[in-house]
């Protein structure tokens, strides 16, 4: 693509060569190959302009920077490199964006499983779907290279392309506070925009609360989104809500989903049980019965935010009834494991005070016997909600173990003593910083009836501990902590 084309539609303080080619786009001047253009980005920790030279070695014919620098190669000088390399992938990969809808789902939790319940109720209506989030991207049920959860942005149109020349008709993303902070949705404007909720999580890099949800919520308005959904019974999206209903956009509109507050969806005659969860869905006064194996109110929560975006998009009632009453458990959120003593384990990603809140609340309601929470903070992030967890486990499960989930850097003995710090109510609680022994030691104590919530890790494959990642599976330690307790003597043992 010559570099005219490529700077189509973006405003630069430089002359362009109209006669060079370039062959690709990157932002690592280590992966920099003959042709390409080297974004330069002005990182938290390192700037990319510190590294042109390299990028010049490896073959760049262009970079793209924020002040001039004393290279033998063509430069354009933009304003915010962040903020146009975005449009420069969308100029590059031909706009894929445009050949499809597209529904971009924020909020600290929820936003894997919405992801998954959009996905399944377009095919239910015959789309054919593409998927971006934690768990990776997904063609319809093919595997697509993805590294994070919104990918950055070179990737993130490189995979739109693939995409929309697989001819998918809509795609369902992930839409991390990080993407938006870091403005990699820049220059994309989502068909709807879903805010799932808003609470506590990532203060290590926004700072406080108000920047994190500030940046949340900017992701509901036209620069990112052509209709908004939020959540009535979420602080944050009530506060939109409010804003909206004399929003000057005549074009941007806001619907609403809950359970307490008025909203335009809700839900009805709610039943909760270990096997699912049976409900009535009002969506515009058409009524839908949902039974599903999903468990928790807030997998209610996340079914609404799911059907009210697949409504809102034209998809009739039978194709959402079905999509969400087919839905099977999406990799790591609230998996239920029934050991053969008749207890049950509950494995979720849990990971934020609220998210950890939800899942033992939820899990509560349909316990015959006692609950047991079993979770760890990682390491060189936010310090703060550490206590925050432990009061809530305190207050919440009749037994805690406090263990390790990704202690990076940090000591997990020291993790641990922060989490202990909440726990101010006589409370039974013991520390196992092994995670996969804390786990054998409460599949040793669950009786039938006793539930085990595993919270923190879902599906990851690993523990990050001394910045090495080293494989590790919550499921693979509970089969070998149920299977060597079935090959032991009959014994009991009550915590």
């Amino acid at each position: 693509m010559q570099v005219k084309e490529l700077f189509n539609g973006i405003k630069t303080n430089s002359s362009l060569e109209s006669n060079l080619d370039i062959t690709g786009l990157s932002i690592d001047s280590r992966r920099v190959s003959a042709g390409n253009a080297y974004i330069c980005l002005k990182g938290t920790v390192v700037d990319g302009h510190d590294y042109c030279m390299e990028a010049v070695k490896n073959g760049a014919s262009l970079v793209v920077v924020e002040r001039p620098l004393e290279v033998d190669i063509p430069q354009v000088v933009v304003a915010d490199t962040r903020e146009v390399i975005g449009r420069l992938a969308s100029n590059f990969y031909h706009h894929p964006r445009n050949r499809f809808k597209l529904i971009g789902i924020t909020g600290t939790n929820g936003k894997t499983t919405t992801t998954y319940m959009v996905k399944n109720i377009l095919e239910c209506a015959g789309y054919k779907v593409g998927l971006i989030g934690t768990l990776g991207a997904m063609i319809g049920e093919e595997r697509v290279n993805s590294h994070l959860t919104t990918p950055d942005p070179i990737e993130l149109h490189q995979i739109f392309s693939k995409m929309a020349n697989a001819g998918v008709d809509a795609v369902v993303m992930e839409v991390s506070a990080h993407a938006i902070a870091l403005k990699k949705m820049s220059g994309v404007v989502c068909d709807v925009g879903v805010l799932t909720n808003v609470t506590q999580d990532h203060l290590d890099f926004f700072g406080s609360f108000e920047n994190y949800a500030s940046t949340k919520s900017r992701f509901i308005k036209p620069d990112f989104c052509k209709l908004g959904i939020v959540n009535a019974d979420d602080k944050i999206g009530e506060n939109i809500v409010v804003a909206c209903e004399n929003c000057k956009h005549s074009n941007f509109r806001v619907r609403s989903f809950g359970l307490k507050n008025p909203a335009d969806n809700f839900a009805t005659s709610i039943k909760y049980d270990m096997n699912g969860t049976h409900y009535f869905l009002n969506l515009n006064d058409d009524l839908v019965c949902i039974n599903t194996r999903l468990i928790g109110e807030f997998n209610v929560y996340n079914a609404l935010a799911a059907a009210t975006a697949c409504h809102e998009l034209g998809v009739d009632v039978e194709a959402i009834k079905l999509g969400l009453n087919s839905m099977d458990f999406v990799p790591g959120r609230i998996n239920v494991i029934r050991l053969k003593n008749g207890a049950s384990v509950v494995i979720d990603y849990a990971h934020t005070p609220d998210g950890l809140e939800n899942i033992l609340l939820s899990v509560r309601k349909i316990t015959t016997g006692k609950l047991y929470s079993v979770f760890g903070c990682g390491g060189n992030r936010d310090r703060g909600k550490r206590p925050i967890m432990g009061e809530i486990s305190a207050r919440l499960a009749d037994y805690t173990v406090l263990t390790s989930d990704n202690p990076r850097l940090e000591k997990p003995e020291s993790i641990i003593l922060d989490i202990e710090k909440g726990i101010h109510k006589p409370h039974e609680y013991i520390s196992i910083p092994d995670r996969a022994l804390a786990i054998d030691y409460v599949i040793k104590s669950l009786h039938p009836g006793d539930v085990a919530v595993i919270a923190g890790k879902g599906a990851e494959n690993y523990l990050d501990i001394g910045g090495e990642k080293i494989p590790y599976s919550d499921y693979e330690a509970v089969r070998e902590a149920e299977n060597k307790l079935l090959n032991e003597e009959p014994q009991c043992k009550q915590l």
